[in-house]
């Protein structure tokens, strides 16, 4: 009567071991990059409800406020400060990343009163993808 062995050998777990290294190893970055990315959504939604307090703002006094509209974000992924210039009948609004989300390659978005929006100081593709959510992706 032959006597079988169960379980594992060595060999056996060490492949197991090897392929589960490679399957992090190139999936970790892939989940890095998409959580950047989606916290960058939430930049975006506090610039445009700050834009929206600043017009309230104009609206009832004829002037933008440098100090109103201001702070952190939700789960403070960005800092939103604004500037003011020309009396205060302009602005420009700055989402500048925080904690983790400074590897987001987009860096600081901005958005100004007439709608221009710039992200890691400039516009143009960079600008339309990062605040789009198509581009971006979290450096080591």
């Amino acid at each position: 009567m032959a006597h079988r062995n169960k379980g594992f050998t060595l060999i056996e777990a060490m492949i197991t071991l090897v392929v589960l290294s490679i399957v992090v190893a190139i999936a970790l970055p892939s989940y890095n990059r998409y959580v950047v990315r989606s916290n960058r959504s939430e930049g975006i939604e506090a610039l445009l409800a700050a834009a929206a307090c600043q017009e309230r703002l104009f609206i009832r006094n004829n002037a933008f406020a440098e100090d109103a509209c201001v702070g952190g974000t939700n789960n403070g992924h960005y800092e939103i400060t604004v500037a003011t210039s020309n009396a205060n009948q302009n602005f420009v609004l700055t989402a500048t990343p925080q904690n983790n989300q400074t590897k987001d390659s987009c860096g600081a978005l901005t958005l100004n009163d007439r709608g221009v929006r710039t992200a890691g100081g400039e516009g143009g593709d960079l600008a339309s993808q990062c605040w789009s959510g198509r581009w971006g992706s979290a450096s080591s």
